[in-house]
């Protein structure tokens, strides 16, 4: 930690700004890396021109580096890291620069601000998602606000899909590997008329799974989705242009499943941290995956020790579907052009779970989400030689309907049926149910609308020759209606309602924030930047275990300094960054243990302290060889943070390794009329990490590396490629994330995935 702090010491008045493409890509005719155009500041601009934290990839190095989805971005962006509270096919919890939330809820939407094709991606759940015939992701570190619709404490993700075009063009590639894991995916598009065009694509993926049930003999984590989109652009003048974008998809993967880690002893006392890892331990029926085992129905379970094998008497599928619509207009009146971006959004998200993690029937559950969410932003911006400026407005209505149900301690029912026993049940009890035993099926759901609307203005102004100013204002107002039930779902006994629910509530939040950043452009190859931005997330209202609560805004103060450079000639970039946030109240989620019973709970911490660095080297030794490097530096801690259970300031922010390392190595081969051949390795490297804002040791994670390999050949005309690939070639086990279920004897670990290969083809038309 000690060492961070001298290094930021030393690194102060940097700050990053780095593009990830392939070598394909980064090499022009020259020999030089190529420039690199973003949209970070909602116009086209070089990437080394612009004073914003970026990290960009192109579309060729989004499928060079294997990259299914869209958190998969996280393994090649410094100080970018992701949890998988529900796992990989679930709802993630993004954190960047150690801003971040937690939450396995779909309701509470995070300080990452994620947009596909300049719209919100309002739904937890839906920021998972394939990326399809993708023309660059942009990743923006820091607050932003007076450039993007939503407000965002932490940073903002920008998904730009490929236009469609006046020429025909089109693409088709599917890939075979380990699992049965096959993915079909094209695009095609082109003009309809003078003035219209279209562009379509489609993809499909399907996998049997790599997880190995042993109690059911069946395969695991199967991957089976589906996700369309047509692109419709009408130009009805030189002046207006339209872009239609339809969208949607369907999900019936597999269920996840966990691994289950014992925490009893034998009398029902937690373990050591020591006995806990060494396998010694087991949940409140004694089950551990180390031993072999007995059901309470009678079932005998073999021991699954192997990081691949698990014990699920419950196989599930999710059940997703998801489908929207948006406008874009341009139109450029005069020196003016206005913008309005019209959208809507619905998903229905159906998310079964053996929470439990073994053959007993202790705790199953069943997540599931209705959201629709409608927003409209209108601006208009202005560019001169001297002064460019942009100003607008943005509203936002989501609607979100949770539902979710647990089914608790199915397998002690028989134990309650009858005349004689205390539960809260009819005559003859004839199903077992028994709260006063935490015997039940409950259910619990929450109506929630969110309304928020912004103003704000963002301005650049040429103070010199060389000196640039850039500022921004916005002021935001949101409000948060929260309407929340809970039964048991017991017909037999009359379905109970629980003393507390129904209960409802409504807040209101208002905010102004900023930034000023000061630019100078000492040469034309060296950028230096640095500037104050401040940040702002609203607060919430959450459902408690007697009824509702409201947790406050947080603010986020942000101090940050850079350069861009570029070396010999053109064929070296190298990019370096340095920060500091001053937070207050920062929002944070833990589980907490409170007379035997977890609890979710977000409050604010009082105050945080976050500081680091990003440093990115771009080099181009020889024309067929290229080299990119990142580094992440981080130090997170609450400095106030009080629970009912403890004081746990002092305690490092969750999911925010304090060393990421990231690098790629790509060389061509020219074989001349017969085309090149290209060989490629990349590499990830994440120091230890906690899970929790606890720091519950046993919800941590070591560090590791990740090792990947590609070989490729690309014909002559670029029109075919055929590649062989291996992803986690050191076949590393690691988890992505843990949830703490001790009050039933076990924690749930949610583990990467293995080693696997695979071979793809693809021709371009």
């Amino acid at each position: 930690m000690n060492g961070i702090r001298i290094f930021i010491s030393f690194s102060l008045g940097l700050i990053s700004a780095i593009t990830f493409s392939s070598a394909h890509a980064a090499q022009s005719s020259e020999g030089v890396i190529e420039e690199i155009i973003v949209t970070a500041q909602k116009r086209e601009q070089n990437l080394q021109d612009t004073p914003v934290s970026v990290t960009a990839f192109s579309a060729d190095a989004i499928v060079e580096l294997g990259f299914r989805q869209s958190v998969d971005i996280t393994a090649q962006t410094p100080n970018y890291s992701v949890g998988y509270p529900n796992g990989d096919t679930g709802v993630p919890a993004p954190f960047i620069r150690g801003v971040g939330l937690n939450d396995f809820g779909v309701l509470n939407q995070g300080p990452i601000a994620a947009y596909a094709d300049e719209t919100y991606i309002s739904s937890n759940a839906a920021q998972i998602f394939q990326l399809m015939d993708v023309e660059r992701v942009e990743v923006l570190r820091g607050p932003q606000g007076t450039l993007y619709g939503r407000n965002a404490t932490g940073g903002a993700i920008n998904f730009v899909s490929k236009k469609p075009t006046r020429e025909w063009e089109g693409w088709i590639r599917g890939s075979y590997g380990s699992w049965d894991m096959a993915k079909l995916e094209g695009a095609v598009g082109g003009p309809l008329g003078e003035t219209t065009a279209f562009r379509a694509s489609v993809l499909k993926t399907k996998s049997d799974g790599w997880m190995n049930n042993k109690f059911t003999g069946n395969d695991q984590q199967g991957i089976d989705e589906l996700a369309g989109r047509l692109l419709l652009e009408w130009q009805p003048t030189d002046t207006l242009n339209l872009l239609l974008n339809i969208r949607g998809g369907k999900t019936e993967s597999d269920a996840v499943q966990y691994r289950h880690l014992g925490v009893w002893d034998a009398d029902g006392n937690m373990c050591s941290n020591a006995d806990t890892l060494a396998g010694l331990c087991s949940d409140i029926f004694g089950y551990s995956e180390q031993a072999p085992y007995t059901t309470l129905n009678g079932v005998d379970a073999q021991a699954v020790p192997d990081y691949q094998d698990g014990n699920f008497d419950l196989e599930a599928e999710n059940d997703t579907t998801f489908w929207g619509i948006s406008l874009t207009a341009d139109w450029q009146i005069g020196d003016y052009l206005l913008t309005s971006i019209t959208s809507y959004d619905d998903m229905d998200d159906s998310r079964p779970e053996e929470t439990d993690v073994g053959p007993n029937d202790i705790l199953t559950g069943d997540l599931a989400v209705n959201q629709d969410t409608f927003a409209q932003e209108l601006r208009v911006g202005w560019e001169g030689d001297r002064w460019t400026w942009l100003t607008g407005a943005y509203y936002l209505r989501d609607e979100a309907t949770d539902n979710t149900s647990f089914d608790i301690l199915r397998d002690l029912r028989p134990l309650f049926i009858g005349d004689d026993v205390n539960c809260s049940a009819p005559p003859g009890n004839p199903t077992g149910f028994c709260p006063e035993q935490f015997v039940q099926t409950s259910k619990s759901g929450t109506d929630q609308t969110i309304t928020s609307f912004a103003v704000y203005a963002d301005t650049t102004v040429d103070l010199t020759e060389r000196l640039k100013l850039s500022t921004g204002l916005r002021y935001t107002y949101e409000e948060v209606e929260h309407d929340s039930y809970f039964f048991f779902d017991e017909p037999a006994a009359g379905n109970p309602n629980q003393p507390g629910f129904p209960d409802q509530e409504d807040v209101d939040f208002d905010n102004v924030s900023g930034r000023a950043v000061l630019d100078f452009q000492m040469n034309d190859n060296l950028l230096l930047y640095g500037g104050i931005t401040s940040g702002f997330k609203a607060g919430g209202i959450q459902s408690t275990s007697d009824g509702i609560a409201t947790y406050d805004e947080e603010k986020l103060l942000s101090y940050e300094a850079g350069f861009k450079s570029t070396l010999a000639d053109g064929r070296i970039r190298f990019n370096g960054s340095a920060f500091y946030y001053d937070y207050d109240d920062m929002q944070v989620y833990a589980f907490v243990i409170v007379d035997g019973l977890g609890f979710s709970t977000i409050s604010n911490a009082a105050d945080s302290e976050i500081y680091g660095a990003e440093f990115e080297l771009q080099w181009l030794p020889i024309n067929n060889l290229f080299i990119n490097l990142g580094l992440g530096l981080l130090s997170t801690e609450y400095e106030d943070f009080v629970l009912p259970d403890g004081d746990f300031s002092g305690n490092d922010v969750p999911m925010s390794p304090e060393v990421t390392f990231n690098g790629l190595v790509q060389y061509d081969i020219a074989l001349n009329r017969f085309g090149t051949l290209t060989l490629q390795t990349d590499f990830n490297y994440q120091d230890e990490v906690y899970f929790d804002a606890l720091n519950n040791e046993l919800l941590s994670e070591d560090s590791y590396w990740i090792w990947n390999a590609r070989a490729s050949w690309k014909s002559l005309d670029d029109h075919w490629e055929v590649a062989a690939f291996g992803r986690n070639l050191g076949d590393e086990e690691y988890m992505v994330y843990a949830f703490d279920l001790s009050f039933f004897g076990f924690n749930e670990e949610m583990i990467g995935t293995p080693r696997y290969f695979g071979v793809e083809a693809s021709y371009k038309f």
